[in-house]
């Protein structure tokens, strides 16, 4: 007969585990050891097998509670988003100049949506700006700049910006940690609506633009009318 090799039958923790993993019902055929077994606990010491269970189920529990909160938080805060910018699209309609345009804009995203500041630069390329708009303008050259470097890609921006580009885009650049960059008119033709936030995570790249795309849409028809008519 052939001499047994003694290390071929010493197992592992790597075959325990994967005979236990094999028969589930090991505790059920042998449930005094899910009470015998002691398992060291970084806080008691030692805790059975059905202590430690109860735990981690309480654990999963706790997690999955703290999960739930978060999501009707969100869904809670993208419900009153979404009703601002309902009650905001008609009002922007009957609009009769721009400045009543920007006072419906600023009433909305910054005293009811909590932004830090909202801000509407126009294209000096392709609307007749007279002396009141001229603090909403920015070049050709500038526009151009914006589309290439932040909105070519994906056709609007979240994230954050440079200096250079915040001082362009806001009254009080030294506010904005982060912001969303949407085009009025394709490529931005007739300039562009920015949305600051004075938190850094409050716009990041990946973010769902619909409702700022669709509010666009809206402002980029409503506009060559109230400024005055598309340069020639």
């Amino acid at each position: 007969m052939s001499q047994v090799n003694l290390e071929q039958l010493l197992l592992d923790d790597e075959l325990v585990a994967e005979y236990l993993q094999q028969n589930p019902d090991f505790f059920t055929r042998f449930p005094y050891l899910a009470d015998r077994l002691r398992i060291p606990h970084h806080q008691r010491g030692s805790v059975s097998l059905v202590e430690l269970s109860l735990e981690r189920m309480r654990d999963k529990i706790a997690v999955l509670e703290t999960e739930i909160s978060d999501l009707l938080g969100v869904a809670s805060q993208n419900e009153r988003i979404f009703r601002v910018y309902v009650d905001l699209l008609p009002q922007l309609l009957h609009c009769p100049d721009f400045a009543s345009l920007q006072d419906k804009l600023q009433s909305a995203m910054v005293e009811q949506l909590g932004l830090s500041q909202l801000s509407l630069r126009l294209n000096q390329a392709h609307l007749s700006l007279g002396e009141p708009l001229e603090s909403f303008s920015l070049s050709a050259e500038h526009m151009e700049n914006l589309w290439v470097t932040r909105l070519s890609h994906e056709g609007h921006y979240f994230g954050r910006l440079t200096r250079g580009e915040l001082q362009l885009l806001f009254a009080s650049p030294e506010q904005v940690q982060s912001v969303a960059i949407m085009p009025l008119g394709e490529r931005a033709r007739l300039g562009v609506l920015a949305a600051a936030s004075d938190e850094a995570d409050h716009y990041v790249a990946g973010m769902d633009g619909l409702l700022l795309g669709q509010l666009c849409e809206v402002i980029a028809t409503l506009l060559p009318t109230l400024v005055g008519c598309d340069a020639q």
